[in-house]
């Protein structure tokens, strides 16, 4: 059941009213029925997973609270984690163990069974180790309530593609008593909305150009080339931040508060300020459980910049099994690391220039190497595989720069064109107005026919210049795969 379908735009509702109408005692048991309906939505043989990871993370919690248990929390994260390798990465390790044969002269390639790979599995084992460390270190207490620790893990806002659950946030939320506020339901409903336009305008658009494009890079010129990675770095913020924003806002018009996945992310000056602004739910986990468990930057520069690669790395490996993704998070740590390793030489540089650390040209300069930089290594996110990565990038600097058939070649037409760049600029100029302010909670204290105005226009244009009809498929988020 996808956020953009008609059985959710029921769904939700009748959750929302009736969650209202219980008595309290009976909420949270409503939405954990809920959840688990709609988890059976995205396909009823994945329950199961969800169901046993909720059970053996309820008793593992309230083992390790009563004492230091080490080897249950080793235990229980190699078996998440383990899970992890066989639903998702058996076939890719098969795949390298089968190059790393062949390279020594060994033709043996190891029969590997085809496993489904259950809905959001990524997301709820994430938020089940996170609270089971939380626990051993005494800084959540376990929950003694089996419903609200498996709601914890289901709720279904942010079940199948997050913002990934922190225990220390969301389980005192579940013991609170949530009145109906019109406010609440204002700004969820904006979040929704704004969530629908950069999905349905902005992402779906974009990706026609961005699948023509990237599936015969040598069959277009080089600003083509450019411009179709260009669009994908657009694209995919627009479509995973468009996820977050609906989870976000059907969760606020119940009460409840998540944590906010984006913060304008290419408006940042730094690739490690794009990380602290881009997926914020996994940046602080990998942050909190991975690189400072590592040493983080306590054990000198040097450990520091290895401890980087390796968070990267792992997220790479975390968001699709291909040495593409390792290739992108590998990416990503070292542009961290030169950035680190050059910043004395590009401060005597803006000294000599006369440019000031905040000076408009020095912020416009960081935020366009940003995109630049991202957009680079978001190419191998988007091809799939290293070698049409590199295809990519070689066409990106060929001698011919604009192929034949101009724009229509690219899979959309003038008028196409003109709509998402003007989608664009919208977006752009509210992200520049959340640098200052939360929109959501201005248009909610708006005059009423300001209010109006802004959620009849949003769905006015999804409704007019959405990308869905015939052929489109409600489900495809692009991080709903992972």
């Amino acid at each position: 059941m996808s956020f953009l379908s008609l059985s959710y735009f029921v769904f939700f509702p009748v959750v929302a009213a009736v969650y209202f109408l219980l008595p309290w005692r009976g909420r949270n048991v409503w939405l954990l029925g809920c959840s688990w309906f709609f988890y059976l939505c995205a396909g009823r043989e994945y329950f199961l997973f969800l169901l046993a990871t909720a059970t053996l993370t309820y008793f593992a919690a309230r083992a390790l609270e009563k004492g230091k248990q080490k080897g249950l929390l080793v235990g229980m994260l190699g078996l998440f984690v383990g899970a992890l390798f066989l639903f998702k990465y058996l076939n890719f390790g098969a795949s390298l163990l089968t190059r790393a044969l062949g390279a020594v002269g060994l033709d043996w390639a190891p029969v590997v069974p085809q496993l489904l790979l259950p809905a959001g599995i990524s997301f709820y084992f994430f938020a089940a180790m996170g609270y089971l460390i939380d626990v051993y270190r005494g800084e959540q207490e376990a929950e003694r309530s089996f419903v609200k620790c498996a709601l914890f893990l289901s709720f279904f806002p942010y079940l199948l593609s997050g913002p990934i659950g922190r225990a220390g946030k969301l389980l005192p939320q579940f013991n609170s008593l949530h009145k109906f506020n019109y406010v609440n339901l204002r700004e969820g409903l904006f979040r929704f909305l704004w969530g629908a336009f950069k999905k349905l305008v902005l992402a779906d658009r974009l990706a026609v150009v961005v699948d023509t494009v990237f599936a015969a890079p040598e069959s277009f010129g080089a600003i083509q080339v450019v411009a179709a990675a260009c669009a994908f770095s657009v694209q995919i913020y627009c479509d995973f931040s468009a996820y977050s924003d609906m989870a976000v806002g059907s969760a606020r018009v119940m009460g409840f508060t998540l944590t906010e996945n984006f913060r304008t992310p290419y408006f940042a000056r730094s690739i490690g300020e794009f990380w602290r602004r881009w997926h914020i739910s996994l940046s602080t986990w990998f942050r909190d459980y991975l690189y400072i468990p590592l040493g983080g930057s306590r054990r000198g520069t040097g450990r520091k910049y290895v401890n980087l690669l390796i968070v990267f790395a792992v997220s790479g490996l975390w968001h699709g099994a291909a040495l593409s993704f390792v290739v992108w998070g590998l990416l990503n740590g070292v542009y961290q690391v030169v950035g680190g390793l050059t910043e004395p030489l590009r401060a005597k540089v803006r000294a000599v220039l006369h440019l000031g650390e905040d000076s408009k040209v020095t912020v416009l300069w960081q935020m366009g190497c940003v995109f630049a930089l991202a957009t680079v290594a978001w190419v191998f996110f988007e091809a799939g595989s290293v070698g049409t990565g590199l295809a990519v990038l070689r066409n990106m600097v060929k001698p011919v720069l604009w192929d034949v058939g101009g724009l229509t070649a690219m899979g959309m037409g003038r008028k196409e064109f003109l709509v998402a760049g003007v989608g664009f600029l919208l977006m752009t100029g509210v992200d520049a107005w959340s640098q200052k302010t939360d929109p959501a909670r201005r248009v909610a204290g708006a005059p009423r026919w300001v209010r109006w105005c802004v959620y009849l226009g949003l769905l006015m244009t999804v409704v007019i210049f959405g990308s869905y009809g015939t052929g489109y498929d409600a489900q495809s988020f692009i991080y709903g795969q992972f």
